[in-house]
């Protein structure tokens, strides 16, 4: 079933930031003009006409400017439009995270395999605990199996489960069925995971690393009664350096698989020009103000193009 979820963030006049949800409802398809149809069917249901900006994660630009069109008509597109569509910070770092788990999804499959035959049971959730008496292992989070379609339960899941990577080697040599049940049962994608050896584990701690930093920043962005418009560029910088640092590892898959993430991070983030918002906020902080943004533009763009911003 197609639906949508609008919602709308304003200041009122005491200066409290608000989000409210506006509706909720099936819609015929995801198509652009459909989707801006019922949003600018809301708006006049709500008797709302000013808008500042839009924030969407996977729509097309298409729907926008159909918004954007209606805003001129109704002499309220605010700066002429040209601001109006702003990037959903979330929604982008999922797309730069998939990018880095497509290079290790064996691995991640058959981690995740793991933990969902030992879980599938009293039985053998007991014997696994024996297992990390044996070991010595006090980790106090209890492994959790992740929804694949979420990054960020799939990092939890990981960062969990390495924790316990001597207890899963001591489980299988006491219960060949977690063998068994990895070479056979297919999955989602119509294949058998696999056995589960050592560099699949090694696979996991290189992901946890970079993950980390993704899985703390979307904290912090998806704040939704708090600002955060203003540490958006900082993140989006300090992410840069992150993946730079990492390009640079001497361990050639990681390395690969940071270069493959700053690709898809430049994709999005490497036009100035659909960003200025971000800069203004970013300037507005008085932590940050000109001298960190004019800093920042430069590193971030170079020194043609962000020099030029600058």
């Amino acid at each position: 079933m197609n639906y949508m979820c609008l919602t709308t963030h304003f200041i009122d006049k005491d200066w409290t930031l608000h989000k409210k949800i506006l509706n909720f409802c099936p819609i015929t398809s995801h198509k652009c003009d459909d989707m801006a149809t019922v949003i600018i069917k809301c708006l006049r249901d709500w008797g709302l006409d000013k808008v500042l900006a839009v924030t969407v994660d996977n729509l097309d630009d298409i729907t926008v400017e159909e918004l954007s069109k209606r805003f001129i008509k109704w002499g309220t597109n605010i700066m002429d439009g040209n601001h109006l569509h702003m990037r959903y910070m979330a929604h982008i770092i999922n797309l730069i995270v998939q990018e880095g788990l497509e290079e290790v999804g064996d691995s991640v499959k058959r981690v995740r395999q793991a933990v969902r035959y030992i879980k599938q049971s009293s039985k053998r959730w007991r014997k696994f605990k024996a297992c990390c008496l044996f070991e010595r292992i006090t980790y106090e989070n209890s492994l959790c199996l992740d929804v694949p379609t979420r990054w960020d339960s799939t990092y939890l899941m990981l960062d969990v489960a390495q924790e316990f990577e001597e207890a899963f080697v001591r489980y299988g040599a006491l219960d060949p069925g977690l063998m068994h049940y990895l070479v056979t049962y297919v999955c989602d994608d119509g294949k058998p995971a696999g056995s589960l050896v050592s560099s699949d584990w090694e696979n996991v701690r290189h992901m946890v690393k970079i993950l980390k930093p993704f899985y703390e920043l979307t904290l912090k962005v998806s704040g939704s009664l708090y600002v955060t418009s203003n540490v958006h560029f900082e993140e989006i910088c300090e992410l840069d350096v992150v993946l730079k640092n990492l390009i640079e590892n001497e361990n050639v898959e990681m390395s690969l698989m940071a270069k493959k993430m700053e690709d898809k991070l430049h994709k999005y983030f490497g036009n100035p020009e659909k960003m200025k918002m971000i800069f203004i906020a970013s300037v507005l902080d008085p932590r940050n103000k000109f001298e960190y943004v004019a800093f920042a533009l430069v590193s971030l763009f170079g020194e043609e193009k962000g020099g030029k911003n600058k």
